[in-house]
């Protein structure tokens, strides 16, 4: 490997004697033992050369260290703290002892226990697991996106020991709707835990779709439930579950009602409320406040995403569709670019029906976005107006002004299609100075700079971007609306509800706790009826109607890249610590006959340093592993290959400290030449 970060270079072979140097050890750098006793000194003379203790390098190696777990680790759940007045606990902090002297509950319990989705490092990965008996449902299964600091990672998926340890007792599976943070991690669990799946027809086709991507072979007994119906499905002795039609950004989303012998609960999923929603299913209110009537609602799980945003929507889809006609109004000779959410079906209909009227073909681009458009055209979520598609390759074929392209990008992703239209990477498009941007859509939370970064790309060419609540400076309206209720909404739906016991669900810790405050300020909720939780955390509810946290149970999970294979935690702390430190690799090639080496040490370098502008330090290197293995396989005694490496690598990271300042993985390999050929090598590396 001949390149800038590789150096090679032949010497003369150096002997077995010991090379000199100064053998007395500078009183700066008496190694020592963890007891603080002072060690011999050491023979090499490079490191006799240093200005740096063992113990203050072991000390830096150990705080990066801690640094890349602390990084690596925030997706694992042992014990959160969580001090809130809403804990369960009077807001003292919950220990592990305090598990252990919980006592056994005799006869069955209502037990609700969230899996994930509860004050995660982001939000996402929601699953919800209800128990009793000898039954359990669990409500979604989805994925959470860990953004940037976790290199190589895409998403996670729940941990589901807990669950795998009791299959034999989950009656079925039921989800809300088809957003990725509720069904990403269907496709890589549903094999180990197998029970039937219940949903809306355009999730279940959602579900169906993802699994054309399992490898693992299993197929899923699927079930569509129609949420107008108020159909009921019993699962197993203890359960029964009823669909609720809810308003969200994706079609077919629903509450689930869960009956059980202790009382009805409710999940919300995702919701909001809209006075005329695209396709004429009102939010279910009326439902769910006869099931409060009549039955009486034991505990409202509620999502708690947008709570903490003040009022209620003052606009409807049907708005966004007139402000997107108004954009085409006023530019009727200009290329209009739309980017959004490819789960936005209702988004996309909104486009087609405003190209239709003033005269344009649309084409769709993006993997994701034509993937939702075959599920949404096989559920009849979506009406396609007649001569209006248009492919991608066919755009140039029409002058400007008679062309929409919507496209996936939104969030300013590197490799999506939005971002390759603005560097002339896309096959079919390159954006231009006439072209009109719109991103019809919100910014994720910590999107917020790949967002400006795309935006200013964009605008490098010339093109006009208008953006959702900046739509006053193109004089239009709002272009984007949340698919998440708002304060003022909340408040509407606890009191109709009417819930004994309230648990938020669906957000990081702070918006649980702001769902908690309204629940109890505006909702009529008593305060000890409230429980903020954690993934893991479980609440039992018993005959009487009473309930309590009564501790934990394992989470965690489980981390993919791209390419849908699992990736452990040991790999993501190595990929971390090398994207902060870097790596240096030294390759010895020893004779085993004579324990000479046979060529120069060869160092590479990555992500450390650039070794032609360091060549002070590689000789500096070369010159301690030159005496390092003349002593080692001159001193006669039986030699322990793992031990030399070890020593190697802690003697070269005690140097590059103290030469740096930096503390980069370090490995050594030693290939051991026992006869000429080369071919006949036996390679070790460490």
């Amino acid at each position: 490997m001949n390149d800038n970060n590789r150096v090679n270079q032949p010497q003369k072979q150096p002997n077995n004697r010991p090379q000199g140097g100064n053998r007395q050890q500078p009183a700066g750098n008496q190694n020592q033992s963890q007891n603080g006793q002072n060690q011999q000194p050491n023979q090499n003379s490079v490191l006799a050369r240093t200005q740096t203790r063992r113990g203050e390098v072991q000390r830096a190696a150990r705080r990066n260290s801690e640094l890349v777990t602390q990084v690596a680790s925030q997706h694992a759940i042992d014990v959160p703290v969580n001090k809130s007045v809403f804990n369960g606990y009077d807001g003292e902090q919950f220990t592990l002892l305090q598990q252990k002297r919980l006592k056994q509950t005799k006869g069955p319990i209502l037990r609700i226990i969230p899996i994930g989705g509860l004050g995660e490092m982001t939000i996402g990965k929601n699953m919800m697991a209800i128990e009793y008996d000898n039954d359990i449902v669990v409500v979604d299964m989805g994925l959470l996106f860990p953004g940037n600091d976790y290199p190589g990672i895409n998403y996670i998926v729940p941990d589901v020991t807990y669950l795998e340890e009791r299959k034999h007792k989950i009656r079925g599976f039921v989800f809300t709707h088809g957003h990725l943070d509720h069904i990403g991690g269907f496709k890589h669990l549903i094999h180990k835990i197998p029970a039937p799946v219940y949903g809306g027809k355009f999730t279940i086709g959602m579900l169906q779709k993802a699994m054309e991507e399992a490898t693992s072979g299993y197929q899923p007994q699927f079930n569509i439930l129609n949420p107008e119906a108020h159909e009921r499905v019993q699962l197993g002795d203890s359960f029964s579950i009823e669909l609720v039609r809810v308003n969200h950004s994706i079609p077919d989303s629903a509450a689930v009602v869960i009956r059980t012998p202790v009382g009805a609960l409710i999940h919300t999923g995702d919701w909001r409320f809209e006075e005329k929603p695209v396709d004429g299913r009102l939010f279910d209110l009326d439902r769910m406040r006869e099931i409060s009537e009549k039955e009486g609602v034991l505990l409202l799980m509620n999502e708690s995403t947008n709570c903490e945003d003040e009022g209620t929507h003052q606009h409807g889809e049907y708005d966004v569709k007139q402000s997107i006609g108004q954009v085409m109004d006023k530019n009727p000779g200009r290329r209009l670019i739309v980017s959004t959410f490819s789960s936005q079906i209702h988004r996309l209909q909104m486009v087609l029906e405003e190209a239709k009227t003033h005269g344009r073909k649309v084409a769709f681009a993006g993997y994701s976005m034509l993937q939702n458009l075959e599920v949404a055209l096989r559920s009849n979520a979506i009406k396609i107006p007649k001569d209006v598609i248009l492919r991608m390759e066919d755009i140039v074929k029409l002058p400007d002004g008679k062309v929409v392209v919507v496209c996936t990008g939104s969030q300013g992703e590197f490799n999506a299609v939005l971002n390759r239209m603005a560097s002339g990477a896309h096959k079919f498009l390159k954006v231009k100075r006439s072209d009109v941007i719109l991103f019809s859509s919100s910014v994720i939370p910590g999107n917020e700079k790949y967002v400006v970064r795309t935006v200013d790309n964009l605008m490098r060419e010339g093109g006009d971007v208008v953006q959702d609540r900046k739509t006053h400076l193109y004089g239009v309206g709002r272009i984007h609306l949340s698919g998440h209720g708002y304060y003022d909404d909340h408040v509407k739906l606890i009191n109709a509800v009417k819930p004994k016991y309230y648990l938020p669900v669906h957000g990081e810790f702070h918006m649980l706790v702001h769902n908690a405050e309204l629940a109890e300020k505006d909702g009529g909720v008593a305060r000890e009826n409230i429980f903020v939780c954690d993934s893991g955390d479980v609440v039992e509810m018993y005959p009487d109607q009473s309930a309590k946290k009564v501790g934990r149970v394992p989470v965690g999970g489980i981390m993919y890249d791209d390419s849908g294979e699992e990736v452990s935690e040991v790999v993501l702390k190595d990929r971390i610590h090398m994207s902060n430190e870097g790596m240096f690799v030294v390759v010895l090639t020893v004779s085993k006959k004579t324990g000479r080496l046979l060529t120069s040490p060869d160092i590479i370098s990555r992500g450390f340093i650039y070794l032609r502008d360091s060549e002070e330090l590689m000789n500096t290197i070369r010159q301690y592993l030159k005496q390092k293995v003349a002593r080692s396989y001159g001193s006669g005694r039986r030699l322990d290959l793992d031990d030399l490496k070890r020593e190697i690598k802690d003697d070269i990271a005690h140097i590059l400290y103290d030469k740096t300042r930096r503390t980069p993985i370090v490995i050594t390999v030693i290939n051991e030449i026992t006869a000429m050929p080369v071919n006949q090598t036996a390679s070790i590396a460490g």
